[in-house]
């Protein structure tokens, strides 16, 4: 740093890059202190933050919480099924036909959902079923016949969960709030990107 003829600091280019790193790493450490390493304000899991199976569980809560009778597990295990296997058709057609879009995106979607529900069997001490989808769906040969696969899945999907999956656990909040929350991904996030690319 060097002063000029009317007193003004001058930085040099070591300077300037100093100054900057520090501010980053000024910026860096606030944004982490706020957020946690997961980005959660104050470190506090919610609703709208949570993706992680272990950011569901909540402190000071006994697993199990309670029983669930057959016909909600029923529903849980069919539920898990069908995410894994609209997951795995996903993945086998970006293996085919590239990193494209809305797949590549969904892929995520169906990762998080997936992910729910596994919180969910935790929660009720039930174990978790595999995906054994891998053997059993293949990806077409053409965008086109791929985009009406997933406009099929999503139809599909959003019918189980309203029609049957949802009749089952009504005396379950939680697992409610769940399938409504899966059922209207379907519908009006997954289904609507699928007919755009048909």
């Amino acid at each position: 740093m060097k002063k000029n003829s009317k007193g003004i600091i001058k930085v040099g280019n070591l300077g300037l890059s100093l100054m900057i790193l520090i501010f980053l790493l000024a910026g860096l450490m606030l944004y982490s202190t706020r957020t946690g390493r997961r980005g959660l304000i104050n470190n506090v899991p919610n609703k709208n933050n949570c993706l992680a199976d272990e950011c569901l569980l909540i402190e000071n809560l006994e697993y199990p919480v309670s029983k669930l009778s057959k016909s909600a597990q029923t529903s849980l295990e069919e539920a898990i099924n069908d995410e894994y296997k609209a997951l795995t058709l996903y993945q086998k057609i970006t293996t085919k036909l590239g990193t494209v879009r809305p797949f590549s995106m969904i892929i995520g979607a169906e990762e998080q959902h997936i992910s729910s529900l596994r919180a969910l069997f935790n929660k009720y001490g039930i174990s978790i079923p595999q995906n054994n989808w891998s053997g059993k769906v293949t990806a077409p040969k053409t965008l086109i016949e791929a985009c009406q696969l997933g406009v099929d899945a999503e139809k599909a999907n959003a019918k189980l969960y309203k029609e049957k999956l949802l009749p089952l656990v009504v005396d379950y909040e939680d697992i409610t709030l769940i399938f409504t929350n899966l059922m209207n991904a379907s519908n009006l996030r997954h289904l609507p990107s699928f007919e755009r690319c048909n």
